[in-house]
């Protein structure tokens, strides 16, 4: 079933910073400087809602990296894509990419940007969390392609 996405203006008062971080179980990250893979991690959104989601996940990567500054996203990933979105009370500028295999770009300050495997919202959980510890796993072994198509139940 193929969807259709929109780019909406959202006004930088949007209450997006007022949701609470997502479970631990949703967000994996690369434990260190271990990771030698393309992937930084993986995050399984619950939603196509880039507004909301993208806010959770800002706020989520909060403590560990400090506050994203921008945020690069797969266009076809999502059903509505924000010019920016606002979380604990700062703009975060969202850019897109066509085809970006399924991750977002995390850019926090000057360091190098962070990449992140999206998983599919509607992904079973078993699947989702298979798929999660792969793109946290920091091998390089696998592409994000290959992780969602060995992730599928």
């Amino acid at each position: 079933m193929a969807h259709t996405t929109r780019l909406t203006p959202v006004p930088a008062a949007a209450g997006c910073d007022l949701l609470p971080p997502p479970a631990t179980s949703r967000l994996q990250l690369t434990l260190g400087d271990a990771g030698s893979g393309i992937l930084d991690g993986g995050w399984w959104p619950r939603s196509r809602d880039a507004a909301a989601e993208l806010a959770e996940l800002a706020i989520a990567l909060t403590d560990r990296l400090g506050m994203p500054t921008r945020l690069t996203i797969d266009f076809d990933d999502w059903d509505d894509v924000p010019l920016r979105i606002t979380a604990l009370g700062r703009v975060i500028r969202v850019g897109w990419l066509p085809h970006l295999d399924h991750m977002v770009a995390v850019t926090c300050g000057r360091d190098e940007p962070i990449l992140l495997l999206v998983i599919p919202p509607e992904t079973p959980r078993a699947s989702a969390e298979e798929a999660l510890a792969k793109a946290a796993a920091g091998t390089g072994d696998l592409l994000p392609e290959e992780i969602l198509a060995t992730a599928r139940p």
